[in-house]
């Protein structure tokens, strides 16, 4: 069941005149990218015996929803928060192509990936590329075959106002394992700011990554 919502008054919403300035802009959104370590997600993913992506696409998943502004949406003129986002990922199928899939965020990891790689592998029996309701999404592509410094999406007025999350390949170094994450926002609703604040939950959530990333019944 898609997450609930809460409009927001633009008489009081402190961004209404930064909105209305980048809602004329042609292009509205920025994208940035920042190299993050993410050594404790890959060893306790290993140790734990499940995907890193799915691991990291639940830590991804934290890190979106634990900053508010990246749970804002502009629907028909409203503007909402919605009490939850939810990831969408492309998921690689045979023949070079792809499929999207719709996940759904929990703080419980056992139960996230379990449904994750359900879902995964039911859209690459049966791929969906379909476009239907999605404000209450964000999004996370994971490019896994090559380091990047900068990467930026197609827009979309439509859903403009939902992150993009891109993964890069990963390297290690001194012991280290570290990847670009680019992030790209609607500058109405999302400033560096808040966009930091994401980097540094995402951060947090490897180092602190035998805390939560756990299956069983044992799990946090």
């Amino acid at each position: 069941m898609p997450p609930s919502k809460r409009p927001i008054d633009l008489n009081t919403y402190a961004r209404a005149d930064i909105l209305r300035a980048f809602n004329s802009r042609l292009l509205p959104q920025f994208s940035t990218t920042c190299e993050v370590e993410v050594t404790g997600i890959k060893r306790q993913a290993e140790a734990a015996g499940v995907s890193f992506f799915v691991a990291l696409s639940h830590a991804v998943s934290s890190a979106v929803n634990a900053v508010p502004e990246l749970r804002h949406r502009m629907i028909d003129g409203v503007l909402y928060e919605f009490e939850r986002v939810d990831p969408g990922y492309t998921v690689a199928r045979e023949g070079d192509l792809f499929s999207f899939c719709d996940g759904e965020h929990t703080s419980d990891f056992g139960r996230y990936c379990e449904e994750t790689q359900r879902r995964m592998d039911a859209v690459k029996r049966q791929p969906d590329l379909s476009v239907g309701e999605k404000h209450h999404m964000f999004f996370i592509t994971s490019i896994p075959w090559f380091s990047f410094t900068a990467f930026t999406h197609p827009y979309d007025p439509v859903y403009g106002y939902i992150p993009v999350i891109t993964l890069g390949q990963y390297t290690e170094r001194a012991g280290a394992v570290v990847m670009p994450v680019a992030v790209q926002v609607h500058h109405g609703v999302v400033d560096g700011l808040h966009v930091g604040r994401f980097y540094a939950k995402l951060n947090e959530l490897s180092r602190q990554a035998a805390s939560w990333l756990k299956l069983g019944p044992d799990r946090a």
